[in-house]
């Protein structure tokens, strides 16, 4: 059964689920409140277990060549960087026994804490953990690095894709809500293990609070103890370390006196596991005796060049047999593939490098030589594969070992603007590709662990990677973490602040990134705030009419628009026409932007007049100067389309609409975001010319086509369900737009948040559906109570506050003789934002 019919399956269920108790309500006087509480409560349960019936994929996927199979049907779901066993694991079962006797203390809900120092081994041991988990058959095990704010979150919001609760939800927090709430509904046993946690209160939050979802933390940080039971790990015992050595060393002494020798090599190391792993690779790989490795470690070059963190709690024997190690490594014939792997991850982020990115950023070497080189590194443990091979880790110690060497070597910044180039070699692949791939791949932690490690070289080297940074929280962006995008803009740009001048290209960069993801979160007025701030510097440095100050005042007044700044909008858009024709003429590209802008705000403002004219204009002027074919000029036809159905020249917008979808067509698959946005608009049309049935049915396939494409939840597809539901309360059908209408006020207050203004509108327009409906108090109340939260989300002077309080008082003065479906009504009303869409 493929997802096209398993979500119409889903959609028709929710729909019964809400319809049957809100009748039996309706019928019983419940009022409206009760019977909106427990029909949305019914529906959001049914379309919660159907979404991951319906998400599933229908077929297997075909893997590439050497790729790990798809996980059965029924098998587990193993989500991020579970670590593979790393060779002669050392079994600490008593640890284990106390993770296990932890995770029963506590009953239902349960956290276990490994606390201890790094290159302990707590990491290997909650991966033995996990591992054993999965060999048990438990149904869900999830792997979260925590050691960055904002991974527990991209971590859940993976979760959230992989279970079928993500939908369209495009907020990653809303996201990762909706994957906890989903470990709390499990009825079989999951693990989620947050690694290296180093801020407890984040991860509070995110913890399952109720069911049988087990939770397993690793942290150096002792204040995690208070999350739930605790295990502590130390370093091994001098049994466990003397065990270890002889079994994965192979080491030439015998007898009493090779035991001796492996105690004291065992002290010399502070029985750091970390440490004797490599200590043993190299005796074992090198054929010495414990005794002559002693000798070499202590005056091994290296050892003097590890420079020991204060408060570490590691011995400095431990940081030079892990050096040792890394030295020996990088000999032999494959020694600069080796070596060149080694600097790399040690650069990056520790929660692992997808290994196709790796082999990205070592392009100018053979694809075998790099995985050769993972394999020797993998064998020496200097690095570890997770348990689908598909990502390569590397220890916080040993990264930390391997840039201290080369900031001592001076090579710290020769290896930091080579692995700025391989990032940016694959910040242009994303291009390519999608920047939400890019994303999950892990690339904005890479940069953000790159930015960290060239600390130590100063201010004018963090200048060169100024980029990277904004990039990150540009993808942030993309992957929907607009949450933390704005969390690292903010940091983003006060480094930038601080290391360039306030007209430098690079600050303005850092504006414009930070304001994109205010914008995201539709909180318009800290994005005006950096869009003055940036047109005031553009001015000043390029002057008023220079090309790049155009462009930014377009930006603050589309931004204003946003903010319900009408008459703000309106001046700024008509100085910047102005000044665009004097400098770039009628057929400049800021000119048609500054044309079609200002024509947006004077819809927005209901002058429908002065938009028309405006509209018409930027038509011509696209036509004449950018050609029929161009895609400004395919936009602006479409806006006048649009305006043409608003002023009531139905049959004019049809024709527009019609070319402007052959035009579509030629160049996008049907069922594509542009095809889809287009389509709507012009079933509006089909109803104003009289051919409702047809618009109805148009938009019915299109929700089919959004639905298959994008998903039930993603806002495109909301929207068209919104068009779909305008449709048929002007065809008279009420009760379904009723039940459209409230399926959306549901979907979006659960995928954006309550108070989005998106959720808001959704509330608004099914008081409308109600008024519409002939259910004159239900409307009412509906209408009073959005009024008020417009009050307080957007203040009280916003558009949409404004329009939402005549609404209500139309709806309280209207006269119960007046017929009832008075559908136009409906389609005049809903709130209106220009060029955007804000049903």
């Amino acid at each position: 059964m493929g997802h096209g019919v398993r979500w119409a399956v889903v959609v028709l269920s929710t729909l019964g689920a809400f319809a049957a108790p809100w009748t039996l309500l309706t019928l019983t006087d419940a009022g409206p409140e009760a019977a909106l509480a427990l029909a949305s409560t019914t529906s959001a349960a049914v379309l919660s277990a159907g979404g991951w019936f319906a998400a599933r994929d229908p077929a297997p996927v075909h893997q590439a060549a050497g790729a790990p199979p798809p996980p059965l049907a029924d098998g587990p779901l193993l989500i991020g960087p579970l670590p593979h066993e790393p060779l002669a694991f050392q079994e600490r079962a008593e640890l284990f026994e106390a993770i296990e006797t932890g995770m029963q203390h506590n009953g239902v809900t349960v956290v276990c804490a490994l606390t201890g120092g790094r290159g302990v081994g707590k990491t290997q041991l909650a991966g033995a953990y996990a591992r054993a988990c999965v060999d048990a058959g438990w149904r869900v095990v999830v792997w979260i690095v925590a050691e960055v704010p904002g991974q527990v979150v991209a971590g859940l919001d993976e979760l959230a894709d992989a279970a079928g609760v993500k939908g369209g939800i495009q907020d990653a927090q809303l996201s990762a809500a909706a994957a906890r709430r989903w470990l709390e509904g499990l009825r079989q046993p999951a693990l989620l293990v947050l690694d290296n946690v180093v801020d407890p209160d984040e991860v509070a939050r995110w913890l399952p609070r109720t069911g049988p979802t087990r939770t397993l933390i690793t942290s150096t940080v002792r204040s995690v103890t208070h999350l739930g039971s605790t295990v502590d790990i130390g370093v091994f015992t001098r049994e466990e370390a003397v065990a270890f050595l002889r079994q994965r060393a192979g080491a030439r002494d015998a007898g009493s006196q090779g035991h001796a020798s492996a105690e004291e090599l065992a002290e010399d190391l502070g029985r750091l596991p970390l440490a004797l792993a490599q200590a043993a690779w190299v005796i074992r790989t090198q054929g010495l005796t414990f005794s002559e490795y002693r000798d070499r470690f202590r005056h091994s070059r290296l050892a003097q060049v590890i420079r020991r963190a204060p408060g570490e709690p590691y011995p400095m024997g431990a940081a030079a047999a892990l050096a040792l190690a890394i030295e020996h490594v990088q000999a032999g014939e494959d020694a600069a593939a080796v070596r060149r792997v080694v600097e790399l991850m040690s650069l990056l982020s520790p929660s692992g490098v997808h290994r196709d990115d790796l082999r990205s950023a070592c392009e100018d070497q053979d694809v075998s030589a790099t995985d050769d080189a993972v394999g020797r590194l993998c064998e020496a443990s200097v690095v570890t594969l997770s348990l689908d091979g598909t990502t390569v880790l590397m220890h916080r110690l040993i990264q930390r070992i391997v840039r201290d060497q080369l900031l001592e070597e001076g090579r710290l910044g020769t290896r930091l603007t080579e692995a700025a180039a391989a990032l940016r070699g694959l910040l242009t692949q994303a291009d390519s590709t999608t920047a939400t791939d890019a994303a999950d791949r892990g690339l904005t932690d890479h940069i953000l662990a790159l930015w960290v490690a060239a600390v130590p070289l100063g201010d004018a080297d963090r200048r060169a990677l100024l980029d990277l940074p904004r990039a990150a929280v540009r993808l942030l962006v993309a992957r929907g973490e607009v949450v933390r995008a704005c969390s690292v803009g903010r940091d983003v740009l006060a480094e930038h602040e601080r290391l360039v001048p306030s007209q430098d290209d690079n600050l303005f960069g850092a504006l414009a990134a930070l304001a994109s993801a205010y914008q995201a979160l539709d909180l318009y007025d800290l994005t005006v705030a950096l869009r003055e701030r940036t047109a005031a510097a553009a001015r000043e440095r390029f002057g008023p009419h220079h090309p790049r100050t155009l462009e930014w005042v377009n930006s603050l007044g589309y931004a204003l628009e946003g903010a319900g700044r009408l008459d703000e909008a309106e001046a700024l858009h008509r100085q910047n026409l102005a000044d665009s024709l004097e400098v770039n003429g009628p057929d400049g590209q800021t000119t048609m932007r500054a044309q079609i802008n200002l024509a947006s705000t004077l819809r927005s403002k209901g002058d429908d007049a002065q938009a028309l004219a405006l509209f018409e204009k930027n038509v011509r002027d696209n036509e004449r100067g950018l050609g029929p074919e161009h895609g400004s000029t395919l936009n602006a036809r479409g806006e006048l389309a649009r305006m043409y159905e608003r002023v009531g020249r139905y049959e004019e917008s049809l024709a527009l609409h019609d070319l402007v979808l052959a035009d579509v067509l030629r160049t996008e698959r049907n069922g594509s975001h542009l095809h889809l946005w287009w389509s709507r608009y012009r079933a509006l049309a089909l109803q104003g010319v009289g051919r409702v049935d047809e618009a109805i049915e148009e938009l019915d396939h299109l929700l089919t086509l959004g639905e298959n494409e994008f998903g039930h939840d993603h806002p495109l597809t909301m929207e068209i369900r919104i068009f779909l539901a305008r449709a048929h309360t002007v065809a008279g059908h009420h009760s379904q737009a009723l039940q459209l209408f409230t399926q959306v006020a549901i979907d979006r207050r659960r995928v954006l948040g309550a108070d989005n203004r998106r959720s808001l509108n959704a509330r608004r327009n099914l008081g409308l559906a109600q008024l519409a409906a002939g259910k004159r108090s239900r409307a009412v109340s509906t209408l009073r109570d959005v009024l008020a939260d417009y009050e307080r989300v957007l203040g009280p002077a916003h558009p949409y506050t404004e329009g939402a309080r005549a609404d209500l008082a139309r709806a309280g003065a209207r006269s119960r003789r007046q017929p009832h479906g008075s559908g136009n009504a409906l389609q005049r009303h809903v709130p209106h934002s220009g060029g955007r869409s804000e049903a």
